[in-house]
C-alpha cells in the first residue's frame, strides 16, 4: 500500500473522540498543545504608555516648532514608571515621561528628550513639530477585548506565555500528552553489550524511539523487551495497549517465522491489522493495526528504519490525538551534489548532509544509504522524499530538503 493510503486508512480507523485535556499552569505550559480558544478580556497595554524618554504634550502646541523658533512649554510635573500621573497638561504646559510611564490626561503626542532642550528651570523648548499619537502606545494598540490570540491545537511556544501572563491568564486547558507504549522484540537484543556478547544486538530503539516520542510533546513509557515468543509479545502488548494511548513494536514484523507481532496484534481484538507492508524504502515491512481503538505501530527493527517509518505514521498520529497539526520541520530548497535513485512505485526517503556555500545551499547524500548504518542518520542533518512516481533525481536539480538538524557552513 502507498505510503498515503496506509495513513489515512489508519486515521480513519480511528474513534473522533476529543483529545483529553487538562488544567495547567502557564509556567508549566511550553510546549502544549492549548484545547481552546485563548480570547483576551484585557486591553494590552492598559493604558497609554510612553515608548520613550521625553516629554509628553499637546501636538498642537509644538506643530509649527522649528529649530529656529522653538516651541516653549512650561513643565508641570512628571509621570513616574508604575504611577498614575495626577497631573494633566494644559494648553502651554507639558510633563516629563520614561520609557513605559502612563501618559498624563490632554497629551496626545510624546517629544524625544534629544527633540529637547531646556532654556531655563521649569521650562523647555521643542525644536520639532510632532504628529498626534507619536511616541506613545495607545491603550488596546496590541491587544483589545475580544481579540483571539491563541487559537485550539496551537503548540505553545515562550512568547506565547508571555503573552499569555501579560493578559492575566495563570490556568489553561491543554491536551493531556499521548502515552506511547514501546516494545522491542527480538531474541538477540539486549539492554547493555556485554564481553562474549559479540552476537548479541545492543537496543536502541527504545532510547531513540521515546526520544522522538518527547520531541512531540508525548509521554514515553518503555517496556522493555519480549524475546521471540508468542506469549511474551502479547503479555507486554496486553499491558501497553490498557494503559498507553499508542503503541510502538520494532522488529518482528516482517514475513519470517520469527516475525510474530502481526500475529500477536490479530490476536488483541478488532479490528486487528490495517496495513501491512508499506510501498517506501527504507521501513518496507511497516504494519498498521488499530486494536480496541488504540493505534498500533509495527515498525521494523532496524534502527534507521524504525526512525523513518516513525516520522511518517507516528507524528500525524500523535497529532490527531493531540488536537493540533504536525510539527513542521523546516523545508529548504538545495541544489543536489549527486543523482540519487529511488525505486518506482515507493516513497523513497534519502539521507543527505546540507551545507551552504556562495552558490547557496548543496545537498550531498551520504554514501551509504543502507538502513543497518546508524551513522547515515547521525550524520544527516536533511532529508530528500523520491516520490513515487519517479525514479530519481538527477545532480544539479534542486530539490526540497526536510531539515533535521543545523545547517554547515
Amino acid at each position: 500500500m502507498k505510503v498515503d493510503d496506509a495513513l489515512r486508512t489508519l486515521l480513519q480507523a480511528l474513534n473522533s473522540s476529543k483529545p483529553r485535556t487538562e488544567s495547567i499552569s502557564v509556567a508549566r505550559a511550553l510546549g502544549r498543545v492549548l484545547s481552546e480558544d485563548i480570547v483576551s478580556k484585557k486591553f494590552l497595554p492598559p493604558v497609554d504608555r510612553s515608548v520613550v524618554d521625553g516629554y509628553a504634550v499637546r501636538s498642537s502646541d509644538v506643530a509649527s516648532a522649528t529649530v529656529a523658533q522653538p516651541s516653549t512649554l512650561n513643565v508641570v510635573g512628571e509621570s513616574r514608571i508604575g504611577e498614575v500621573p495626577r497631573v494633566e497638561v494644559m494648553p502651554g504646559q507639558t510633563v516629563a515621561v520614561a520609557t513605559g510611564s502612563v501618559v498624563p490626561r490632554g497629551a496626545d503626542a510624546v517629544v524625544m528628550i534629544e527633540n529637547t532642550r531646556t532654556p531655563e528651570v521649569g521650562r523647555i523648548s521643542v525644536h520639532v513639530p510632532i504628529l498626534p499619537g507619536k511616541g506613545i502606545s495607545k491603550k488596546g494598540e496590541d491587544v483589545a477585548p475580544g481579540a483571539l490570540v491563541l487559537s485550539k491545537g496551537h503548540r505553545l511556544r515562550s512568547q506565547d506565555l508571555g503573552l499569555l501572563r501579560a493578559l492575566g491568564i495563570t490556568k489553561l486547558r491543554v491536551a493531556k500528552p499521548p502515552r506511547i507504549g514501546i516494545i522491542s522484540t527480538g531474541n538477540e537484543l539486549t539492554n547493555l553489550a556485554r564481553r562474549g556478547d559479540a552476537a548479541k544486538t545492543v537496543d536502541v530503539n527504545r532510547t531513540v524511539l521515546s526520544a522522538m516520542s518527547l520531541e512531540l510533546g508525548a509521554q514515553p513509557v518503555d517496556f522493555g523487551i519480549a524475546r521471540d515468543s508468542e506469549c511474551e509479545i502479547l503479555s507486554l502488548m496486553r499491558k501497553a495497549v490498557r494503559s498507553c494511548d499508542i503503541v510502538i513494536t520494532t522488529a518482528g514484523s516482517s514475513v519470517g517465522k520469527k516475525d510474530l507481532v502481526p500475529k500477536c496484534i490479530n490476536k488483541l481484538g478488532k479490528p486487528e491489522m490495517l496495513v501491512h507492508g508499506i510501498a517506501m524504502r527504507p521501513s518496507l515491512p511497516t504494519g498498521l493495526a488499530v486494536v480496541n481503538g488504540k493505534p498500533i505501530l509495527s515498525l521494523p527493527g532496524v534502527p534507521v528504519s524504525a526512525m523513518i517509518a516513525f516520522r511518517v505514521f507516528a507524528r500525524p498520529l500523535v497529532a490527531r490525538l493531540m488536537g493540533n497539526g504536525v510539527p513542521a520541520d523546516p523545508v529548504v530548497k538545495a541544489v543536489l551534489k549527486q543523482s540519487i535513485s529511488g525505486q518506482e512505485g515507493h516513497r523513497t526517503f534519502v539521507r543527505v548532509r546540507l551545507r551552504r556555500t556562495q552558490q547557496g545551499l548543496v545537498a550531498e547524500p551520504l554514501p551509504i544509504q543502507r538502513s543497518s548504518v546508524l551513522m547515515s542518520m547521525v550524520a544527516a542533518n536533511g532529508i530528500v522524499v523520491i516520490p513515487e512516481d519517479l525514479a530519481g533525481f538527477e545532480a544539479g536539480r534542486e530539490v526540497d530538503v526536510t531539515v533535521m538538524g543545523d545547517i554547515e557552513t
